[in-house]
């Protein structure tokens, strides 16, 4: 009330001296922050406040230097234009706080800095976000050492650094162990390998020991803040285990001479040293392998097995006849294209001996010759089939009786072809009438 009282008495004045019809020029200034100092043309002509303009007048036509500053506040420089065609002219302006500039550093280095509740950053740390003229509370945490409250206060722009060091809140344990070169983890976290130092934090911690071909061991270690204290751990080993993988499978597997089944077999709580292997299976060639197992081991050993058996190729013209070695059917030869002779039928894993391969095509008379096979070798065997008109079905039609070979490379679901005499083919479509009749496979 009394800067709005000050005013206008200003104004009244003015009004008295000048006559009504002569209004001055006048500048009204609000804003931000309350208390501000307001200058116009280099003289000081009032403060912000919060219930009234800063008004300045009387102000002649034309551009004028506003000046508005404030502790902590980055200043404001800006012109102003008035003419006589307004009474005053109203500006607002709003001063951005000045920042500081904290560098924060901790002994350890590595510090979580927190600042009204939010992680900002680790130590060394660089702040430039601070108001000047304020206290500012940060905490410091890091793993191993007691959390920290400080208070920076900035004053102004000048930069600050800021040392600060951490107290221990963790003991030291000396881990050792028989063998050494076992790894060390204190709460689920690497540390390192044996024997080493490890930082164990106030109420304790898990400690986990692992070495190949060893127990683990897991045990949980207090320790008093600054303490200092010794753990000597003596490793247990433990059984091998070894894998033995054949190709192909299926093999007889011995260790030692023990027969330990079909491969893949998996033979555990093997003691360490050296060990036979011997892999056998009907049709390749026996091997034998000494291996050495560590202590607590996880080997496996794979043995590919040498094919001791031959192989029969064969050959038919033309394709599509079935084949058999021994009365038994072991595949269908394949057309080659627009080759009177077929694909070559591979038998493979033949034993070494004589055996009888025979082929069988409708239409064809049966055949099968003798082959003499060796080990590793492969023997190949042509098929010059001969025609057979036998028929073997008798199809009655609606308008008569159709007798001759079927042909079931050429029948569909739709057409039914005979081979009514060599080289004629019949082709009767597919009736729910038709009685068919098969004379002989």
């Amino acid at each position: 009330m009394k800067a709005g009282f000050s005013v206008f008495s200003i104004l009244a004045a003015v009004l008295m001296l000048t006559g009504a019809d002569n209004v001055p020029l006048r500048l009204d200034v609000t804003g931000q922050p309350e208390g501000a100092r307001v200058s116009v043309d280099g003289k000081l002509r009032g403060t912000l406040q919060n219930s009234a303009p800063c008004a300045v007048l009387p102000l002649s036509p034309g551009r004028h230097l506003l000046h508005v500053e404030a502790q902590n506040y980055r200043p404001l420089d800006t012109y102003i234009y008035i003419d006589e065609t307004t009474n005053y002219v109203s500006h607002a302006v709003d001063l951005e706080p000045e920042r500081g500039i904290v560098l924060l550093k901790t002994k350890p280095a590595g510090a979580t800095v927190t600042y009204n509740g939010n992680d900002i950053g680790t130590t060394p740390l660089l702040i430039t976000s601070f108001l000047c003229g304020r206290r500012h509370a940060l905490e410091l945490a890091f793993n191993g050492y007691q959390r920290k409250r400080i208070e920076v206060s900035v004053e102004n722009r000048r930069p600050i650094v800021r040392n600060e060091e951490l107290v221990l809140d963790s003991g030291i344990v000396a881990c050792s162990t028989e063998p050494s070169g076992a790894t060390v983890l204190v709460n689920g976290i690497e540390c390192g390998v044996t024997p080493l130092d490890v930082m164990i934090p106030r109420g304790g911690a898990k400690l986990t020991v692992r070495l190949d071909g060893y127990r683990e061991i897991e045990q949980s270690v207090g320790v008093v803040p600054g303490e200092r204290r010794s753990l000597a751990l003596k490793l247990e080993g433990r059984p091998a285990r070894l894998s033995i993988v054949t190709e192909p499978e299926q093999a007889k597997v011995y260790l030692d001479g023990d027969y330990q089944g079909k491969s893949p077999v998996v033979v555990a709580d093997v003691r360490p040293g050296a060990h036979e292997i011997r892999v056998e299976r009907v049709g390749y060639a026996t091997s034998t392998r000494t291996v050495q197992i560590a202590n607590g081991g996880d080997a496996t050993e794979t043995f590919t097995l040498k094919n001791v058996r031959g192989r029969i190729e064969v050959i038919t013209m033309p394709a599509g006849a079935r084949v058999t070695i021994d009365g038994m059917i072991v595949g269908t030869t394949r057309a080659q294209g627009e080759a009177a002779q077929s694909q070559i039928l591979m038998i493979e894993n033949v034993a070494a001996g004589t055996h009888v391969v025979g082929v069988r095509l409708a239409g064809y008379y049966d055949m099968s010759k003798k082959v003499t096979i060796k080990a590793t070798e492969t023997g190949q065997i042509h098929f010059p089939m001969k025609r057979a008109f036998v028929p073997n079905i008798e199809v009655e039609t609606d308008t008569g009786t159709v007798r001759g070979v079927l042909d079931e490379r050429q029948t569909t679901k739709d057409l039914i072809m005979i081979e009514t005499s060599p080289g004629s083919l019949y082709p009767i479509p597919r009736s729910p009438r038709l009685k068919i009749r098969m004379l002989q496979k």
